[in-house]
């Protein structure tokens, strides 16, 4: 269907090159998808209920606890924005499932989103003046998301997806394109200054050396030694400011525990990651609550149990997803943001694992998804941010669309006789 085909095309084009794509993008999905679902009374979900039981747990529990929370501290509405939109990324897995739109036009999108996102990085971070100079107008890229890491983190993880569409172009004229994407992809990471980043590399390449040699072959491996040369490259050349970013971080890291130092980046993390952890301690089944991580952090350190002086501005949450979960909704919060991560992965590993399912690139593609926030949420708290929470539920649960319409058309075509 053309319409699905284009929405999806759209979808990677305008998440990081726009202001208003992911909500445009989601509306449309969910309208479409409640629309369809209307019709045959949620049959699509429900035939499929079996493989999406834990994965529907997740999002919808989160929700359903947050409206709990909500209603129970008599906060605004406006505190369900979030968990609402994390809700709705649930319709990409009916608007897919029941469109079946070609995998093809995502693939060829997602490459385009990860390009822009790296020209737009260049554009914000060089002036060229026509005269082969070149001055340095931006610290750090932070494209249009406002914030620097998020934009580093979720160019780079549309950048190793992207790489799981070598299968597609295959003997085309568009065979490179997925490694120019992953290619400008680090670029823009680079550019942004996000360190949290670089270890989700690390994760990446192992998975896609375990699973997607089987799914793309030699091709892949030749495609992941470019990536790696690339990052040696970068390390080596000081102007990347890769070198000097990780010297920074092992300098702060010295310096928190050889001099109680809290003023540096890494410091501030490290202090924060100590201020979580009391905070669950305290209040370990239900956290201090959503809203009060700032207040809680204050007391904390009125109480001299925390050196960090609060500052609104860059103390709001935990830089780090785990403890965030744990620190503001104890266990019970934390349980569903296992399932969140926890259900898509195994989710996607099950198809990885049988080379009988069809789609496997977009499961491999998922499974990095899944892998880079992980590592992303390890310095950073992504369910905290509205971008990155809302990209997450779209893309994964697009990508399990891709996964159960392919099932459904191998199904409903006769076999061959024996």
């Amino acid at each position: 269907m053309w319409f699905a085909s284009s929405v999806l095309f759209l979808f990677p084009v305008l998440a990081l090159t726009t202001r208003f794509g992911l909500t445009l993008i989601q509306l449309l999905m969910l309208v479409t998808c409640l629309w369809l679902s209307s019709r045959d009374k949620f049959g699509f979900y429900r035939k499929n209920f079996s493989v999406l039981t834990w994965i529907l747990a997740g999002f919808i529990g989160f929700f359903v606890v947050s409206l709990g929370r909500m209603l129970l501290a008599g906060a605004p509405f406006s505190m369900l924005d979030g968990p609402s939109r994390v809700l709705f990324g649930l319709s990409c897995i009916g608007f897919v499932g029941m469109l079946n739109p070609r995998p093809r036009y995502f693939w060829l999108g997602l490459c385009i989103g990860a390009i822009a996102a790296g020209l737009l990085a260049m554009s914000e971070q060089f002036h060229f003046d026509g005269l082969g100079g070149v001055s340095l107008l931006r610290i750090r890229a932070e494209g249009f998301t406002h914030h620097a890491i998020t934009f580093g983190d979720l160019s780079l993880a549309m950048g190793l997806m992207a790489l799981c569409a070598l299968g597609e172009f295959r003997g085309s004229r568009l065979a490179l394109l997925p490694v120019v994407a992953v290619m400008f992809g680090l670029i823009a990471s680079i550019l942004s200054g996000s360190r949290g980043g670089w270890m989700a590399l690390v994760f990446a390449i192992f998975a896609l050396l375990r699973y997607g040699r089987d799914v793309h072959g030699q091709v892949l491996v030749r495609a992941i030694f470019i990536i790696v040369v690339a990052l040696v490259i970068a390390c080596l050349v000081p102007q990347t400011g890769v070198s000097g970013r990780m010297l920074e971080a092992l300098s702060d890291i010295r310096l928190y525990f050889s001099a109680g130092n809290v003023t540096t980046s890494v410091g501030v993390r490290l202090e924060l990651w100590k201020a979580s952890w009391l905070m669950f301690l305290q209040h370990p089944f239900i956290g201090v609550g959503r809203d009060q991580f700032f207040d809680s952090l204050q007391l904390l350190y009125q109480q001299g149990q925390v050196t960090l002086v609060p500052n609104p501005v860059i103390n709001s949450s935990s830089h780090n997803d785990i403890l965030y979960f744990l620190a503001t909704g104890g266990l019970l919060d934390f349980s569903f943001f296992v399932l969140i991560y926890g259900a898509p992965l195994i989710f996607f590993l099950r198809r990885l694992r049988n080379p009988l399912c069809p789609r496997r690139s977009e499961a491999l593609a998922g499974l990095l998804l899944v892998l880079c926030f992980f590592d992303f949420g390890l310095t950073d708290t992504m369910f905290w941010l509205m971008m990155p929470k809302i990209f997450y539920s779209m893309m994964v649960c697009t990508l399990i669309g891709f996964c159960l319409s392919s099932t459904a058309v191998a199904t409903s075509q006769p076999q061959s006789p024996r």
